[in-house]
């Protein structure tokens, strides 16, 4: 036990005692060179990637710095560079830093002499492959890189996979270099084979029955194989909302058989989900909403969801029964049944609503037809009443764009048309249109104008009972900045505002983003809700935060109403996606 610490006091006191190694340092300085070629020379240098090595020595420096021309040459043959001249230094300067210089000259790239390249039919006629092969980067007399080799062959292995050529295959595939005369040859003989079809959906659950989920496939038994079919299936069963997880693969093709079986693999959602919510809105103040959703009811693949709203202006609760007919992705009967209470500082207005609705896609736009019967009892300023409506409708909207919550470039229109007569268990006879336009163009990736505008108008000869929810207010957050929710209107004796027969309001904003996630607007807005056509808009102006939250940007500006004096500015919170 003695000799042990014995020595080990000795090792310790060698090792305080020895003097203490500076690392030598060493910068790394490449010329000649564009920035693709510069990056795959410093991955293949050796004192470049050991340059900060704490075991770093001078004797160690000068042995990689001996080797760096030869692996110059490796790191510059990829991209056809066989010739290169190499200009190199190390010297240490005053400070005791080391750099090493490299000038290089990468000379003339191989040139493409003779480019043998077929492929099979029926790969040959597919249009695919046709699009494919017109881009081919591999030209006789062009420089030749084997990357760009390499990512053709991916891009001809990659093709066939997606258009369901499983069993292609590259029969030749050479490149001989020939460096006295300084030239490549290609071969390429690839081989695609069959193109397989489409065969039977094999669909692994037991909760939907399996005529409402075969509703969903996009392709017949039969039709080509096609991976974008394939994945719209995917993402259709994902939209669903009846699955918690969506797996599809191709399975394996029997024997003298040209189709491939489509496996897919569903695990369904929980039978009930729940939602809580807080917020604040100043449209709305304060508000809390508790929401029941049944996302499955039954095998057939009915929904239910319900929500109630409670809010400083009033409350909601709401409904809805969900029944998917022909294309189950776009098309849905909906049965609904709510009531609504709003109070304002002028009127106040509690609707009692049952209602149906087909909810189906034509073309590219989504069409409501929907029939409500409402009753209502309402206050606007010194009109009040109580009617029943059987109100008729019909909305279309469409949407251009990609990500909907955050978005570049896009544009939505939606317009909608209802009225009610005293013929058809109406209380008075009004006819209703209403629309809506938002166009969102990006300067630079951080940089935006958004463009946003609507209107509406009513006929009736009995504007006075026409109930609070069917008159035109305008002020707010979605509206005119600067304004009170719903305070712009026609206003009585006592200058209470009554609510209007036509609306419209504009406005162009401009959004600076300084991160990924915080942004600045400036904005401009213009509207009111107007009995004649001639009359006077209000204007607000302003400017306000941007947060990229993941549900859609939070917006918290600041607006003053411009076109009315002594207007004091005027807080707006709006939360929720772009389109």
């Amino acid at each position: 036990m003695v000799k042990t610490c014995g020595v080990s006091l000795i090792l310790l006191a060698m090792i305080i005692s020895s003097p203490l190694r500076a690392q030598t340092t060493v910068s790394v300085d490449i010329s000649g060179i564009d920035a693709k070629l510069e990056q795959n020379v410093r991955l293949y240098l050796s004192i470049e990637q050991q340059k900060d090595n704490p075991l770093m020595s001078d004797g160690r420096l000068r042995r990689l710095h001996k080797k760096a021309n030869d692996e110059i040459s490796q790191a510059l043959q990829p991209f056809g560079f066989y010739r290169p001249t190499i200009n190199s230094s190390l010297e240490k300067n005053e400070s005791g830093e080391w750099l090493a210089s490299f000038d290089i000259d990468p000379g003339p790239a191989l040139k493409i002499a003779a480019l043998n390249f077929s492929v099979s039919s029926p790969m040959a006629g597919d249009p695919a492959f046709q699009s494919l092969l017109a881009e081919n980067p591999l030209r006789q007399g062009d420089n030749f890189s084997h990357l760009v080799y390499e990512d053709f062959k991916t891009a001809l292995a990659n093709l066939s996979a997606e258009r369901g050529y499983f069993l292609a295959r590259f029969v030749d595939h050479r490149v001989e270099i020939d460096l006295d005369r300084y030239e490549v040859r290609i071969y390429l003989d690839y081989e695609g084979g069959p193109r397989f079809r489409f065969g039977e959906v094999l669909l692994q659950q037991d909760v939907l029955t399996p005529s409402l989920l075969n509703r969903y496939v996009p392709f017949s038994r039969g039709d080509f194989y096609s991976l974008d079919q394939v994945l719209d299936f995917q993402q259709g069963l994902n939209d669903s909302g009846y699955f918690q997880s969506v797996e599809i693969s191709p399975g394996q093709a029997t024997p003298d058989s040209d189709e491939i079986p489509i496996e897919v693999a569903l695990t369904p959602r929980r039978r009930n989900r729940y939602q809580f919510g807080l917020g604040y809105g100043t449209d709305t103040g304060a508000r809390t909403s508790l929401g029941w959703q049944r996302p499955r009811v039954n095998r057939r693949g009915h929904k239910f969801d319900s929500e109630l709203r409670i809010s400083q202006r009033g409350y909601s609760a709401l409904a809805n029964y969900r029944v998917p007919v022909l294309n189950p992705r776009t098309d849905q009967i909906v049965y609904s049944v709510g009531e609504v209470n709003e109070e304002f500082e002028d009127s106040e207005s509690t609707v009692r609503k049952l209602g149906v609705s087909l909810k189906h896609g034509r073309g590219e736009w989504r069409e409501t037809l929907s029939l409500e019967y409402q009753q209502e009892d309402f206050i606007a300023a010194d009109d009040s009443g109580s009617t029943s409506l059987l109100i008729p409708g019909v909305s279309w909207s469409r949407t251009w764009g990609g990500d909907f919550i955050n978005v570049l470039d896009g544009l939505r229109f939606d317009i909608s048309l209802r009225g009610a007569n005293t013929a058809l268990a109406s209380d008075i006879d009004f006819y209703q249109v209403q629309g809506g336009l938002k166009f969102i163009t990006s300067l630079t990736p951080r940089n935006r104008i958004i463009w946003r505008g609507g209107f509406g108008g009513t006929e009736t000869r009995e504007f006075e009972d026409l109930p609070t929810s069917l008159r035109f207010y305008s002020g707010g957050a979605l509206t005119v900045r600067g304004y009170a929710y719903q305070s712009l209107g026609p206003t009585d004796a006592d200058g209470e505002v009554v609510g209007a027969r036509y609306m419209m309001y504009g406005g162009v904003e401009f959004e600076h983003y300084f991160s990924d996630r915080w942004g600045l607007a400036l904005f401009y807005d213009v509207g009111n809700a107007i009995d004649d056509l001639g009359d006077s808009l209000e204007s607000g102006v302003g400017f306000g935060w941007r947060w990229k939250s993941p549900i859609g940007p939070v917006r918290v500006d600041l607006a003053n109403a411009v076109s009315t004096e002594d207007q004091e500015w005027r807080l707006h919170v709006n939360i929720g996606p772009d389109l």
